[in-house]
């Protein structure tokens, strides 16, 4: 087969797909196991070299091309699935760990008790803690809701007041769910 410096049509795509698929397959199934993922990889760098209209100048850099693909194909699905086996294996250690759950359970419920008094502050108030909970400075909020800064800080501080008073108790029973 002689693969001339022009664009690959559909024909000579077919002609190269037959010729060199099986033992990409082979190559892949070095490094990945099931045979199938093999396969479906060695069908995207097909798909891949339709898409891209590449051209090659010999049927050697044409080889050197569909070989170094796959193989980087290969070890790129290789680091993703090892991301995901860690992700996996953090998620089950996560599930098993009682005092973790306990401590995640516990930090939920603090957050959905925060957001509803934060909800119960009045609207300047609650306006001023919502943007400041999404990360804006103080001058910022001024500038966004069109007030004075030191009346931002003074509402900040008197909603950080209000919050406080709410959750006072919050440190004994946060010391006896945990012991």
């Amino acid at each position: 087969m002689v693969v001339e410096e022009n664009i690959i049509g559909k024909s000579d795509l077919r002609q190269i797909f037959d010729t060199y698929y099986e033992a990409l397959v082979q190559y892949a199934s070095r490094f990945l196991f099931p045979l199938s993922e093999c396969e479906d990889l060695v069908q995207d760098v097909f798909v891949g070299l339709l898409e891209k209209e590449n051209t090659f100048s010999d049927e050697v850099s044409l080889k050197v091309y569909l070989y170094k693909t796959v193989r980087n194909k290969c070890y790129n699905l290789i680091k993703h699935n090892k991301v995901k086996n860690k992700y996996a294996e953090n998620a089950v250690q996560s599930l098993e760990d009682d005092n973790l759950f306990l401590r995640q359970i516990l930090e939920e419920e603090i957050v959905r008790q925060l957001y509803q008094a934060i909800e119960c502050l009045p609207d300047r108030k609650k306006q001023i803690i919502a943007l400041s909970l999404k990360g804006l400075k103080n001058a910022e909020i001024a500038e966004r809701l069109e007030i004075k800064l030191q009346t931002v800080k003074t509402l900040k501080s008197q909603s950080y007041k209000i919050l406080r008073e709410q959750f006072q108790d919050l440190d004994t029973v946060i010391y006896f769910l945990l012991v």
